[in-house]
Formats: structure tokens, sequence, C-alpha cells
């Protein structure tokens, strides 16, 4: 496994990290706490030391499986990053980002981590102006201070939020979306960045699931799965746009999921990108765009040149 600047920390994460949305159990369809605990040590077997989860996964139930896999390790071995901003303590789930709550929900993490300092937290997603206002970085610059967290990073939706984050000096990295099928981050995100040493964590590279190749039109998700709020028609047209995928990397006897990641590792504004995993299969599978990667640096321009414009794909 290949390592990469997360930006201007001065840590080294592991291209290929884990997502740890789906271990929560709540988002993806049934886990098994075993199979989950299975995945998360043989990525840490294999060289992976970027783990990205977030309080509400799970309702903290993917923060207490991170302590549980922590056990027995050394400290400096992990890189753990968490987020804040969904308060599920109070009733439902929303929104808040008041400087009490945030305080307050730090505090929960590091007890269900186990930990004293948690390396990256990061905002769940910020509106654009709570960005611009700057007063919540503030906060956890406070954290900072006092040694709860190293290192800050906001998570976001939008480019217009992304570029305000990455303009405040004071956030280290940016997690977005990234992938073949929403490449919308490249153009001038990707250069703001490179120009603030901002690390970028690119999230969702398998376009939660549609680039494993997999589903097929028609695929219902199950009730417990958040997929199955999706526009079916926009659905659609992301699966036909996989078939063509998976067509052209026939001969290159590459997986969907493998050109998917290489895809992402080839631009270099990109410090580690965070697909999720359920099993052991499916890490072993995630890490070999790193381990093993197929494609050449021009074979990937191909897909990073033909995708946005939306062509029909030609061989590599």
């Amino acid at each position: 496994m290949r390592t990469r600047a997360l930006g201007r920390t001065g840590l080294q994460v592991s291209e290929v990290g884990f997502g740890c949305w789906a271990i929560g159990g709540t988002s993806y369809g049934p886990t098994r706490d075993e199979e989950s605990l299975e995945a998360l040590e043989t990525a840490f077997g294999r060289g992976v030391n970027f783990f990205d989860t977030a309080d509400t996964y799970g309702h903290g139930h993917s923060e207490e499986l991170l302590a549980k896999f922590l056990k027995g390790k050394p400290r400096g071995k992990v890189i753990l990053a968490t987020k804040v901003g969904w308060d599920f303590y109070h009733g439902g789930s929303k929104k808040n980002f008041d400087p009490d709550y945030i305080r307050f929900a730090c505090g929960e993490s590091l007890k269900r981590l186990g930990i004293e300092t948690i390396d990256l937290y990061q905002l769940h997603n910020p509106s654009l102006a709570l960005i611009q206002r700057g007063e919540t970085v503030g906060v956890l610059e406070g954290l900072r201070k006092e040694g709860k967290i190293r290192f800050i990073g906001i998570s976001v939706h939008q480019e217009e939020e992304a570029l305000r984050a990455a303009a405040d000096g004071r956030v280290d990295t940016l997690q977005l979306v990234f992938n073949l099928l929403d490449p919308q981050m490249e153009s001038r995100v990707f250069p703001a960045a490179k120009e603030k040493n901002t690390g970028i964590i690119a999230r969702e590279p398998l376009a939660c699931g549609v680039l494993t190749g997999k589903y097929s039109a028609g695929h219902e998700f199950s009730k417990d799965d958040h997929r199955r709020r999706w526009m079916k028609d926009k659905l659609e047209r992301d699966l036909e746009k996989v078939e063509k995928l998976k067509a052209v990397l026939a001969a290159k006897r590459i997986s969907p999921v493998q050109a998917a990641l290489e895809y992402v590792l080839g631009f270099d504004a990109v410090s580690t990108v965070i697909p999720g995993a359920k099993t052991k299969a499916q890490v072993l599978e995630n890490i070999q765009a790193s381990a093993n990667p197929v494609l050449r640096v021009e074979e990937a321009r191909h897909l990073r040149d033909l995708y946005p414009r939306e062509e029909i794909f030609r061989q590599l």
C-alpha cells in the first residue's frame, strides 16, 4: 500500500483508506459486527492506516466498532478521522453546529473511540453560510488547543462550499464527493486545494456502490438502505454508464471497482480515497487500486476525459 501526504498536516495516509459509514449498520443494509471487525483488521493488515467515520454513523456504533478494532494496536499506526454536526442525542437527527453541542459531541466521540485525541475532526456537511462565517472552525481551533483534536477538516457537498472551506487557512482537509459519475470538483476545487496545500479526502469513490457493477436495472434497495431514496431515473442512467464501463474494462481484466478507484487516485490533488467496506472480500478488492494498479496513467485519462462529456466509452 502506497501512502500520500495529507495536505500540510505532516501525516502520511494510505492511498486507499476505509470509509466506516456502512459498518454503522443503519444505512447500507444489514451488517454483522464480526464481519465488520474482520474487514477492519484485514485493511490494517494490508497497510490501510486511515479510517474515516462520523458520530452519526449508526448513532455511535461505527465509532464503537473502531474502538474494539483499536485495542492492542499502537496508537501512532492508525489515523482516525470522525465528524460532528448531526445531533442524534436529543430525539431524531438534525443539523447542529452550536459551539456547546460540538464540544459535547467531541467528548462523546472520544469516549466511544476510547482515545484521548482525534487525529482529524471534521464538520459534517455544514451550510455555505456557516462556512463563510468561520465561527464554527474557531470552536474546533479551541478543541485543538485543548489537545482533543489534532487537525481540522470540513466535509462538503457543493463546489462553492469546498472553495470557501479551502480559502480558510485554519482548515487542513476537505472531504468531498468525487468519482467517475460525479467529477465536478476537479476543475476549480482541486487547484484551490493544491494552492493551499489542503488535503483532499475523496468520498463515495464508488458512487455508493453503483460503480461496483453488481447492480442492474430495476434493482430495489432494502428499506434500511439510504439508497432507496434515490431518484430512479438518475440511477438507471448511471447504471447504463456502468455497463459501458464494464465492456471497456473486460479486455483489461480489471474490475469496475479497481478502475473507479484508480481513476480517483489518478489525481495528485487527492490524498486518500475512502471506499466503504462491510466484508474482508470488499477490502481486498478495494486495496488493489494502490497495491496492484493496472491502468496506465494515460489509460486512466481516457476515462477522465470521456465520462464528464458522457461520451460512449472507447476501447482503452
